[in-house]
């Protein structure tokens, strides 16, 4: 990842944080992409830098198309052009929803005959928004420069979705853009860019870090490894794809879930 560039969104934590860090120990330079939490990125960004990389914060709602442009300009004022992009940031990033954070949490609990259209609509909007905008923004580069790599952060949920709950919100929302990603990698193949997916299953992440102990554990034990899945262990997958050993994969969709998708 010598000399590369990358654009992280919703870098300040979990997933995010450790795609970021680890990017940033292979060599590239890393913009560090949050929405509210400045303190967080910032540790980031010192983390990178304490390892010897190079790393500067960038603060962006990813849903919004003038904040991305905006942000886009600055990396490349500040850092070059961005040949790596890394679309993390979830749906919850879309601050631009009028309904009230408790209804929405609500309904995406709730199971399919309990759930609102409203919500449905502002979830998947925004995830798709969270992942166009941000490749709409680099593209052009990236096609000047005729490489480059984009990785979008999925779930399993999106191919294997169970009943009820969240599970619905997730598995359509990231579907969506799973759609969009396989069309991606067909056009922009003859620009020398590759587009991949990273499908995480039960992944500890602060998220998550509510929910019951049992219930974690039970996730571990219904896992071929026995275990749940840690933030690096996504960061890995996805360092990987972004990186030179992956120069003829693309249109990909690499499982990280200890097995769970084959069981």
């Amino acid at each position: 990842m010598q000399g590369r560039i990358a654009l992280v969104t919703g870098s300040s934590r979990g997933i995010g944080a450790a795609t970021a860090i680890q990017l940033g120990e292979q060599g590239a330079t890393v913009a560090v992409n949050y929405y509210r939490n400045a303190t967080a990125a910032q540790k980031v960004v010192e983390t990178i830098e304490k390892a010897g990389g190079k790393a500067l914060a960038f603060q962006a709602d990813v849903a919004k198309q003038d904040e991305v442009e905006r942000m886009v300009a600055r990396i490349h004022e500040t850092l070059g052009p961005i040949d790596t992009l890394v679309l993390n940031a979830p749906a919850s990033s879309n601050s631009s929803s009028e309904i009230p954070a408790h209804e929405q949490l609500q309904a995406i609990l709730a199971p399919f005959t309990g759930s609102r259209w409203d919500v449905l609509d502002t979830f998947v909007r925004g995830q798709l928004q969270a992942a166009y905008y941000p490749s709409q923004a680099v593209l052009p580069h990236m096609i000047k420069q005729q490489r480059g790599s984009i990785i979008f952060v999925s779930a399993t949920h999106a191919r294997r979705p169970d009943a009820g709950g969240i599970a619905i919100s997730v598995s359509i929302a990231k579907a969506s853009v799973e759609a969009m990603i396989k069309s991606m990698a067909e056009e922009l193949g003859p620009h020398g860019i590759r587009v991949n997916t990273v499908g995480g299953g039960m992944i500890l992440t602060d998220l998550n870090a509510g929910a019951p102990q049992a219930f974690k554990d039970q996730m571990a034990s219904m896992t071929p490894l026995r275990r749940n899945g840690r933030p690096e262990d996504m960061a890995s997958a996805i360092t990987y794809l972004a990186s030179n050993q992956a120069s003829f994969v693309t249109g990909s969709y690499l499982t990280v879930d200890g097995g769970n998708f084959i069981v």
